[in-house]
């Protein structure tokens, strides 16, 4: 079952526009859309001027790309959407996708916007998080599912000494591959019982010979370097984390103060804050390129701080919920086919439902459907976690989920928190996949 609903989306589409053709016997393909660039390409803003999403209409761009999938586009135009009747069977063909279109305009550089029919849509979004939880995005994995092996470079065991930071980080991007490679649709196995078929990836701190690469693919996990003189950092990951932990610590009292939940101490917590600066510091840019130590001034730890600080937000809020629940201030929240999810269509609802949270499923897939060619890129999924801090903040600063308790806000109350929890779960699951933990302080 396909867990991307973008790539459903895309799948419907092109099943519309174009057949699939096997050219050997004229069967139907089993082919999947993604990546579809320009084609098809989504928003995540803008919505009311550029639509949801929008296509191409230039027939040339269409077959170009139907080419490199084995498929022909039905009708012989030049350009998409300009039949008034093939706009309105999209429209009416729509009703049963997930997505359903509201209604589709013409836009400049040869493109049609479609615009979305929300209320299914948010419907879907939220009942699919809150339902799935943790597993939200993870691919079905099947018979036909490719087999992995991963490895560890050799002499990367535990050092008897002080560990360096180059070593730290390779040993960390082999832990979130595998993690990744779990949420795919790969099947990961031990050498032992790897198989001809099976893909042999070896995470690396250099890459091989072109000899010594026969037989398996090189994931390369580049040098952390000072970033003034662009040399080999001498810092070792204990000296590190207290570099980056102090800076955490005072970004945090910043931050109006630090109170600590369900830590021992204060410093507990911010040896953790230190261990997610120093994550993001190292896998901000892409996995083979060399990353810089943030010696002073936030450097990248703006990120982390960022989103920690968002993620305890979200924490805090829905503690305060459960709080009031509890002290009968409000009354616990309804099953979740008895909300009204329909008064989360505004711009703001909207772009956190559509642009951040239905797309995580897509940003996991886009990590590592390079795998092959020895590319990873968490680089997107910190970028993706930022972004979402980005939006959440914005709608926790112009939108109040706790209302009071009154007959005509009490539905967008429920609603709201709704939303709230299905922003932790993603949220919490992509920290997951990167190795940290969540934060719960204000």
């Amino acid at each position: 079952m396909e867990s991307n609903p973008f790539a459903k989306i895309n799948t419907m589409i092109f099943d519309y526009f174009a057949e699939w053709k096997d050219p050997q016997n004229g069967a139907v393909g089993p082919l999947r859309p993604r990546r579809c660039g320009e084609i098809i390409r989504y928003h995540i803003d803008d919505f009311a001027e550029s639509g949801d999403l929008s296509i191409a209409t230039n027939a040339q761009h269409w077959e170009s790309f139907c080419q490199r999938l084995g498929c022909k586009l039905r009708r012989d135009q030049e350009r998409l959407m300009e039949d008034p009747q093939q706009r309105e069977d999209l429209m009416e063909i729509s009703k049963n996708w997930l997505m359903p279109i509201k209604c589709m305009f013409e836009l400049q550089m040869d493109r049609y916007g479609f615009s979305l029919d929300r209320a299914p849509v948010i419907r879907y979004a939220l009942t699919t998080i809150l339902k799935q939880g943790m597993n939200y995005g993870h691919s079905e994995k099947s018979n036909k599912t490719l087999v992995l092996s991963l490895n560890l470079g050799a002499n990367m065991g535990q050092p008897d000494g002080p560990i360096e930071l180059r070593h730290y980080r390779l040993k960390k991007l082999y832990e979130i591959v595998k993690r990744l490679v779990e949420c795919s649709n790969w099947r990961m196995v031990t050498g032992s019982d790897a198989s001809a078929d099976s893909l042999l990836v070896n995470v690396e701190a250099q890459r091989c010979t072109l000899t010594q690469r026969q037989g398996h693919v090189c994931l390369v996990s580049g040098p952390v370097l000072e970033p003034g003189t662009k040399t080999a950092t001498d810092l070792d990951l204990e000296d590190y984390l207290k570099i980056r932990s102090t800076h955490m610590r005072l970004m945090a009292v910043h931050r109006s103060g630090v109170r600590p939940v369900g830590f021992g101490s204060q410093e507990g917590l911010m040896r953790r804050l230190g261990e997610a600066a120093v994550i993001v510091d190292l896998f901000s840019v892409r996995h083979a390129s060399a990353a810089c130590v943030v010696r002073s001034g936030m450097g990248s730890s703006k990120g982390a701080s960022y989103i920690l600080y968002n993620s305890a937000r979200i924490e805090t809020l829905l503690r305060s919920f459960d709080s009031q629940v509890k002290a009968g201030i409000y009354d616990p929240l309804p099953p979740l086919e008895m909300l009204d999810l329909s008064i989360l269509e505004d711009e703001m609802d909207w772009q956190l439902i559509f642009a951040c949270l239905l797309n995580f499923p897509e940003v996991l897939e886009s990590t590592i459907d390079q795998l092959e060619h020895g590319l990873v890129g968490v680089h997107l999924l910190i970028r993706y976690l930022e972004n979402l801090a980005t939006v959440f903040s914005r709608y926790y600063r112009q939108k109040k989920v706790l209302v009071q308790k009154r007959d005509q806000l009490v539905p967008i109350l429920y609603a709201r928190i709704t939303l709230v929890k299905a922003v932790r779960v993603v949220m919490n699951q992509a920290l997951s996949v990167l190795g940290i933990k969540p934060v719960d302080y204000v």
